[in-house]
């Protein structure tokens, strides 16, 4: 592409360029994967010990694990939780739920996650929400699934994640978390995510090293057909890397400067206990990717 850029523009377009660059590289990289790319990574995490500490991620639509799975990755490649990913849906195209399915448990081998589905009466729509067919018995369906995995963490998105699905899986997961822990017995911790609108109030930047953010990708391009058609997965890194200047200043630590490491991904943590849903357990704060993340599988018992 010729450039037009002249005076303080053209210092710039190098890097822009070079963005333009990458892009153009993932472009490549894509149509050169295979379904088995990125294969031989799960050789790489460590064993579970018995007994691991499980994170339940809540994800309104394949890929949505991934997209959003940052902490969830740490956590597994450090050996600190058993992650299963619980696919809400297969989303709303019914002639292509069986390959999602597919391609959904490929993106899980990638990562090291367990995969599995809701069970949901027929007629379910998620993003019709507690108005919808079947809602009451969804929510029920998702407490069984809790109260057999017993789960430390739990994963869903933010109430204003824009999306109708995933306003829903919040709804859903927040229902279905009053009703597991409202006897006293049970505590667990909430983390929402964010994708299609940002959080207002996140408390926890985690850092990602270049390892993590293409691991992440090597897992999340298994969803072919969704990537073919539309490939947001040459925006992640983008994405990330705004994550970083947001968490720099709304997670209370602006005063600290910019975090010294590049991409990151933003949550909100909180605890659910005797029905309700309790003040977070940090006030807010950086992990940075050399840091253990095990703490956050123990954080309710401390």
């Amino acid at each position: 592409m010729t450039s037009n850029a002249s005076g303080p523009a053209a210092r710039w377009q190098p890097l822009v360029s070079a963005y333009l660059k990458a892009c153009e590289l993932g472009s490549r990289l894509t149509e050169e994967a295979s379904s088995a790319a990125g294969s031989a990574l799960p050789a790489l995490l460590p064993p579970l010990p018995a007994g691991a500490p499980v994170a339940v991620l809540c994800s309104p639509h394949p890929d949505d694990e991934m997209l959003t799975g940052a902490l969830a990755l740490r956590l597994r490649k450090q050996g600190a939780a058993r992650v299963v990913d619980l696919a809400l849906t297969l989303g709303s195209a019914l002639e292509r739920q069986g390959e999602r399915w597919r391609e959904l448990k490929a993106a899980c081998v990638v990562a090291g996650f367990e995969c599995r589905r809701l069970e949901v009466p027929p007629g379910f729509r998620l993003k019709d929400g507690p108005e919808g067919a079947g809602w009451e018995e969804a929510v029920e369906g998702l407490v069984a699934v809790f109260a057999a995995l017993d789960p430390r963490l739990v994963f869903f998105p933010h109430r204003e994640d824009r999306h109708p699905a995933h306003v829903a899986a919040h709804r859903l997961a927040a229902a279905a978390l009053t009703r597991l822990t409202g006897d006293g017995q049970r505590t667990v911790l909430s983390v929402e995510t964010e994708y299609w609108r940002q959080m207002s109030a996140p408390n926890l930047l985690v850092g990602l090293t270049p390892e993590d953010l293409a691991w992440l990708l090597a897992a999340l391009t298994c969803h072919r057909g969704e990537i073919a058609r539309n490939p947001y997965h040459l925006t992640l890194p983008a994405r990330m890397l705004d994550n970083v200047r947001r968490g720099a200043e709304l997670t209370g630590q602006a005063a600290a400067g910019r975090p010294d490491f590049l991409f990151g991904e933003l949550y909100r943590l909180s605890v659910w206990r005797g029905g309700d849903c309790q003040p977070p357990v940090i006030e807010s704060g950086w992990l940075t990717p050399d840091q253990d993340a095990s703490w956050l599988s123990r954080a309710v018992t401390v």
